[in-house]
């Protein structure tokens, strides 16, 4: 991870080598707990050939991408008792794909390895729905649009965000006064009022959710759908917010070469905010939350870097 700064690469090449790494990290932790989490499933599946001896708890459902609620990926009550028969039955649909064409321990080779780490995903499944013959105009539109986003993102990020905040920074080394402070961050502000094109949420609950789905499905999978077996909801939330908050810091430190912890502390402040918005006073008034919303994503994301750029 620190190669990017020994050899002074750009702030853009930094981040996509960062964020590429810890999709690469992401993507092999779920293909190495799925398939534990198949192994241990096919050894109890074989442990049942002897009854009498064998664990008699019903069979830990993997939490899915495709769930709306964490109960829905538990399966029975821990601890329930489930005779033979069908607990044979429940093990034994784990092992096998939804589409019923892959099975564990079949799915260990390098071949399913490597499409894995091909396919536009972050979570480990046996096999993935596939379109009877290639799309080529699919492909050469999702291409164009994978290196327009990057071309605009660095034109945007070079000739419009960057300039305003080493101004600002060379500016406020030489303010005399407290309203000179406030004018040139207020500025600031200003120049991040693009970034409200990309979001359309009511909370930071639903942004979590939207901004990126495949990460957001690791998450909930495996942080979130994995902890809550051991912990509560709000504790499960919680763990999976600092994680997440913990990545996004080490972005911003490969763009400002510091790790002041200012992200972190932002991101973990979004969990009040949506308690707020979810009591029966709040919940449901769409534009009121719609409002509040993009008040705390400008004012947050524009006071965040200014605190990057004074500290």
């Amino acid at each position: 991870m620190g190669w990017p700064f020994i050899n002074d690469w750009t702030w853009t090449a930094q981040v996509f080598f960062t964020l590429h790494t810890l999709a690469l990290l992401m993507k092999m932790h779920s293909y190495a707990f799925y398939n534990g989490h198949l192994s241990e499933t096919q050894r109890r599946l074989r442990a049942l050939d002897n009854p009498s001896t064998a664990s008699r708890e019903s069979a830990y459902r993997y939490p899915t991408t495709s769930s709306s609620s964490d109960d829905d990926t538990r399966g029975k009550e821990e601890g329930e008792k489930v005779d033979v028969g069908t607990l044979r039955e429940d093990l034994a649909m784990e092992l096998i794909s939804p589409l019923g064409r892959a099975t564990y321990p079949q799915n260990l080779t390098v071949w399913n390895f490597c499409d894995y780490l091909l396919c536009p995903t972050l979570c480990y499944e046996l096999e993935y729905p596939r379109t009877q013959r290639i799309q080529w105009t699919e492909v050469i539109a999702k291409t164009l649009a994978v290196f327009g986003c990057i071309f605009l993102l660095t034109i945007t990020s070079e000739e419009f965000i960057l300039p305003v905040m080493i101004d600002s920074a060379a500016r406020l080394e030489h303010v005399e006064s407290l309203s000179e402070t406030v004018l040139i961050l207020a500025e600031s502000f200003a120049d991040r009022h693009f970034y409200s094109d990309w979001w359309n949420s009511t909370d930071w609950l639903e942004f979590s959710r939207e901004w990126n789905i495949p990460v957001h499905h690791f998450f909930r999978r495996h942080v979130y759908g994995a902890s809550r077996p051991h912990l509560s909801r709000p504790m499960a939330t919680i763990i999976t917010f600092l994680i997440s908050a913990i990545a996004h810091e080490l972005v911003m430190a490969c763009i400002t070469k510091k790790v002041r912890g200012f992200g972190l502390i932002a991101q973990m402040m979004q969990l009040p905010i949506v308690l707020v918005q979810r009591t029966k006073w709040v919940k449901g008034k769409k534009v009121f939350n719609n409002v509040c919303f993009w008040i705390s994503m400008i004012l947050g994301l524009s006071t965040m870097c200014s605190l990057y750029v004074l500290f």
